[in-house]
């Protein structure tokens, strides 16, 4: 029998030393590689979730209105936060953009995440849009739109949002590789706005926390050519952030650490 179900993936508070609950020795006696894997993917969609929480009752209280697209949607697993937070803040103007090549990873180099391979991360369309339909939130305005970044995230596509929907209001970037967010970011400048919220996924996960590589560098380079300016906002785990854009006249492009 798998140990996890003996085991909490929660910090629990205990009144007493060493004041919260930590497995013994016996309780983790038959711990397994697939424990560990089930343990850490608990933890990390509650913090996820815990981020849409709080975004979606900052987005509503500061009166930031626009809609969600999110770059990586692998399991509809965020995808499926946002929209349930979205109808828990009656935000019934909301559009969905799920942008996602919907057939795994490009190809990459360079990181230590063994599993980022071309073609992994795969979500077929179909499956992705049964996922939003059993969920069974505000589906009619869910939109996929299919294909790696490079090829998909084009000028006229971005003309067609500049010109027919709503500014982002919240943008969740899961792209993983520095390839990939190169173009998320060229592409959502012109669609943010003060008070945009961008959650930055991966942007400590692959290349051993260096901000000089990976999604991280992508960002830092789009900080400094970007007309906004970026305020820390909340982290999420010890893997992503979040950041909100502001204008600020006076403050110079000089070089941005995360």
């Amino acid at each position: 029998m798998s140990s996890r179900n003996q085991v909490s993936s929660s910090v629990e508070p205990i009144p007493q030393e060493p004041w919260v609950k930590l497995p013994n020795g016996d309780e983790l006696k038959s711990w397994s590689r697939d424990d560990e894997i089930a343990f850490n993917q608990n933890n990390r969609q509650v913090e996820k979730y815990r981020f849409f929480v709080k975004t979606f009752d900052f987005l509503t209280d500061n009166r930031v209105r626009g809609d969600y697209h999110e770059f990586g949607c692998h399991r509809c697993r965020t995808f499926r936060m946002a929209l349930t937070e979205a109808r828990r803040h009656n935000v019934d103007s909301m559009k969905f953009f799920a942008f996602d090549s919907f057939e795994g990873l490009p190809n990459s180099s360079g990181h230590s995440v063994e599993i980022w391979q071309r073609g992994a991360l795969a979500t077929p369309v179909d499956e992705f849009m049964r996922m939003v339909r059993e969920h069974g939130i505000y589906v009619d305005r869910v939109t996929p739109i299919k294909g790696f970044y490079s090829d998909s995230l084009t000028p006229t596509l971005q003309k067609r949002f500049l010109d027919n929907e709503s500014k982002i209001s919240l943008a969740t970037i899961d792209c993983d590789l520095y390839e990939s967010a190169v173009p998320v970011f060229e592409f959502i400048e012109p669609l943010l706005q003060e008070g945009s919220v961008l959650y930055i996924d991966d942007l400590f996960a692959g290349y051993k926390g260096s901000p000089s590589k990976g999604v991280a560098k992508a960002f830092r380079e789009f900080r400094t050519r970007s007309r906004f300016r970026f305020v820390r906002h909340l982290d999420i785990g010890w893997w992503g952030r979040s950041y909100i854009a502001y204008i600020d006249p006076a403050m110079s492009h000089e070089e941005i650490d995360l």
